[in-house]
C-alpha cells in the first residue's frame, strides 16, 4: 500500500510539476490493473508487459526528475547571480558612505584647525 500513500502524498501537494506526475502514475496503475484483468495472454507474457510498463514508468519518472532538477538548478544559479549583484552593490555603497564620512571628518577637522589658528 506504499503506492497509495505515495499517490495521496503527491496529490496533497498542489504544485504544478507534481500533478502531471500523479496523473501519470494513477493512469499507469489503472491501466495495469485493467490490462491484467482483461489479458487474453499467458501469465508470462502479461508479466513481461507489466515489466515493460514498469520500465517505461521508471524512465518517465527519471526524466521528470531530471527536468525538475534542471529547473531548480537554473533558478538557483539565477538566485546566486542576484545575491552576488546585491552584495556587490551593498559593498560599493558602504565604501562610498565610508569615504564620504572620512572626507566630511577631514573637512571638519581642517575647518576646526583653521578656526583655532585664527582665533
Amino acid at each position: 500500500m506504499k503506492f497509495n500513500k505515495l499517490l495521496s502524498d503527491c496529490a496533497s501537494r498542489k504544485t504544478d510539476s507534481s500533478m502531471p506526475l500523479v496523473a501519470l502514475l494513477a493512469g499507469l496503475a489503472v491501466g495495469a490493473v485493467v490490462g491484467i484483468l482483461f489479458a487474453p495472454e499467458s501469465g508470462e507474457n502479461t508479466r513481461g508487459k507489466i515489466s515493460d510498463k514498469a520500465g517505461d514508468l521508471a524512465e518517465t519518472v527519471k526524466d521528470k526528475f531530471h527536468n525538475i532538477k534542471g529547473r531548480f538548478s537554473h533558478e538557483l544559479d539565477e538566485a546566486e547571480d542576484v545575491k552576488d549583484e546585491i552584495v556587490s552593490k551593498v559593498k560599493k555603497k558602504t565604501e562610498d558612505v565610508a569615504n564620504q564620512a572620512k572626507s566630511d571628518v577631514k573637512k571638519a577637522s581642517d575647518d576646526l584647525n583653521d578656526a583655532v589658528q585664527h582665533s
